[in-house]
C-alpha cells in the first residue's frame, strides 16, 4: 500500500514553499524609501486565434526548473532626494540566480556569494568546492543581489530592479 500525504498537508507544504519563495526581504538604507518585492513567471498562453504569446503572471505555484522573475520597486516617499540608494535582496536557498539577469535602469548590479558580506561582478567572485579548492563562482552560488542607484532619487519618484532565478 502506497503512503500518501493528506491533501491538506500537501497544500500546506506547497503554501509554505511558495511563501518562502515570495518572502524576500529586500532592504534599502534610506528610511523614506519604500520597497515592494513581487514574483512573476512568464507563461505561454494560446489565444482564441491559435497564436501563442508570453504573459507575465504572479507566481501562484512553482516546481523545480521553473523560472521566477523578481521585480523590486523602490519609491522615495521623503521630501528630499534620496542619495546613495542601495537595494539589497537575498536569493532564497531554494533558488539559483540566473547569471547576468540582474537589471535596473540607472542602477549598477552586483552579486554576493558569501551571504552578503562582499559584492562585485559574478565573474570576479570565487568560492571553494567541497574539497576546499577555489573555483569561479556560478549563478547558483549567488546569495544576494545588490543594486546601487547611480543618481539621487527625487522625492515622490522611484524605479524598479529585477533578477531571475530558477527553482532548484
Amino acid at each position: 500500500m502506497k503512503h500518501r500525504k493528506p491533501p491538506f498537508l500537501l497544500a500546506t507544504m506547497q503554501g509554505l514553499f511558495l511563501a518562502a519563495l515570495l518572502a524576500l526581504p529586500a532592504a534599502a538604507q534610506a528610511a523614506d524609501l519604500e520597497l515592494k518585492t513581487e514574483a512573476f513567471q512568464d507563461i505561454v498562453v494560446k489565444g482564441k486565434d491559435g497564436k501563442t504569446e508570453k504573459q507575465r503572471k504572479t507566481v501562484t505555484s512553482a516546481v523545480p526548473g521553473s523560472e521566477i522573475i523578481y521585480v523590486i520597486t523602490y519609491r522615495n516617499n521623503g521630501k528630499k532626494p534620496a542619495e546613495k540608494v542601495i537595494v539589497n535582496n537575498p536569493v532564497p536557498a531554494g533558488l539559483a540566480y540566473q547569471a547576468g539577469s540582474a537589471q535596473g535602469n540607472g542602477a549598477r548590479a552586483e552579486v554576493s556569494v558569501d551571504g552578503g558580506k562582499t559584492f562585485g561582478a559574478l565573474e570576479a567572485q570565487r568560492v571553494k568546492d567541497a574539497k576546499g579548492v577555489a573555483r569561479a563562482a556560478k549563478g547558483s552560488d549567488v546569495t544576494h543581489v545588490r543594486w546601487t542607484v547611480l543618481a539621487p532619487v527625487p522625492a515622490g519618484q522611484g524605479g524598479t530592479v529585477t533578477y531571475r532565478a530558477m527553482v532548484r
